[in-house]
């Protein structure tokens, strides 16, 4: 029997944490706070790994939205929709999801 990859397998993780987000942030949340302590889970530095995994492909979508690119030029057109979000960020406050220390987050 073949064993799955541990990035595939925390991307998978990173697909259902998301699926459950955009359902009921507080239930991706408490799905993610057990995650990281159950010890046949992912751990916690496998789920970032996952999470970013998800991102780079959905950033990678998005950008190949904007038409036919190379590699390349795919990267480049990601590298600025993250520059955009990061200054809107910091410019406009984006009424986001937040975690709280000891707090159930998705406020």
């Amino acid at each position: 029997m073949d064993e799955t990859n541990p990035a595939t397998a925390a991307t998978e993780v990173a697909v259902e944490s998301l699926t459950l987000w955009l359902e009921d942030p507080q239930q991706a949340i408490n799905h993610i706070a057990n995650l990281e302590v159950d010890p046949s889970g992912p751990g916690g530095t496998n789920l970032i790994v996952g999470l970013l995994n998800l991102s780079s492909w959905l950033l990678i979508s998005l950008a190949e939205t904007e038409g036919e690119a190379t590699d390349v030029e795919l990267q480049e057109r990601a590298t600025n929709i993250l520059r955009k979000l990061s200054q809107r960020l910091t410019e406009e406050r984006f009424d986001l999801h937040t975690i709280t220390e000891g707090g159930s987050g998705a406020e």
